[in-house]
């Protein structure tokens, strides 16, 4: 499976036009053929058949079949493929290039494959053990640490059950809950840094109105978390949104154990990483 993440997909799609279905001026078999060469891989393979009928496609058409791809194929792959693509919709569309739009693809698919040379990909970032730490360790205030408790705990049993989208839900609240425990112990840290998020007036907002996203940053930032725990943590954050259905819907968002063991291991790192600021 690979990261993109939901923004990088949307940005793809709209670029390769893939909302009507097809890919690009791709036919059946030029499609097949551009694939093979790129990657190696036959897009008409029945296994990406059968990710369209359980992700519940209407049809798997050409545009479906790459989301399928995307989807079960490893960052390496994926990302060979994307740059392939753009290098053909550079060749091909002379006077009808959205140049503005290239260049964000181009950037992201750059600035992914830098971050993808951390762990290389997902598995080995699964592979990576992290000692267990006693959440009362982290300094956070104590009427808290029972309820972070439970939650761990209740990850635990929809992980062992299967339930990856209750499983992603609750490890971004309780990434979010921490970091927010964490802040408030080190407030003049986490409101100097500069990406600390600000309000109209340009006074930094009181912490219970940071977003995960303002948390990770400035955790980053003022040298909590690691960079490939940060990178890791955004792609939690991505995942986490949809827990608006609509949200879901739009984005045809329906995630394996495989995300959720990914998410799990963020909020393992991210654990280890904070025990870790007084040493």
């Amino acid at each position: 499976m690979s990261n993109l993440t939901t923004f990088e997909k949307q940005l793809f799609e709209k670029l390769f036009d893939m909302q009507t279905g097809y890919v690009l001026d791709f036919s059946n078999k030029t499609f097949q053929d551009f694939v093979k060469t790129s990657v190696n891989r036959d897009i008409f393979d029945k296994k990406y058949e059968k990710i369209c009928d359980e992700l519940g496609y209407d049809n798997c058409s050409k545009a479906n079949r790459l989301r399928c791809f995307w989807d079960i194929e490893s960052d390496s792959i994926v990302y060979k493929l994307v740059k392939e693509l753009l290098k053909y919709y550079e060749h091909i569309y002379d006077d009808e290039k959205d140049w503005e739009l290239l260049d964000k693809a181009k950037n992201l698919v750059n600035d992914s494959n830098s971050i993808k040379t951390i762990f290389n990909d997902e598995e080995t970032f699964l592979k990576k053990e992290f000692e267990v730490i006693d959440i009362s360790s982290l300094g956070i205030e104590e009427s808290i640490v029972p309820i972070i408790i439970s939650r761990i705990e209740e990850i635990k049993i929809c992980l062992e059950n299967n339930v990856p989208l209750s499983s992603i839900f609750l490890i971004g609240s309780t990434l979010e809950g921490i970091l927010l425990g964490v802040a408030s112990q080190y407030p003049e840290k986490y409101g100097r840094a500069k990406s600390s998020p600000k309000d109209k007036h340009g006074k930094v907002k009181r912490f219970d109105k940071w977003s995960l996203n303002d948390l990770i940053n400035v955790s980053y930032e003022i040298g909590f978390l690691k960079k490939d725990v940060k990178e890791f943590s955004h792609y939690l954050r991505d995942f986490r949104n949809y827990i608006h259905p609509y949200k879901q819907l739009v984005d045809k968002f329906y995630p394996n154990n495989h995300t959720a063991l990914i998410c799990e291991q963020v909020l393992k790192a991210a654990i280890y990483e904070l025990s870790k600021i007084n040493e």
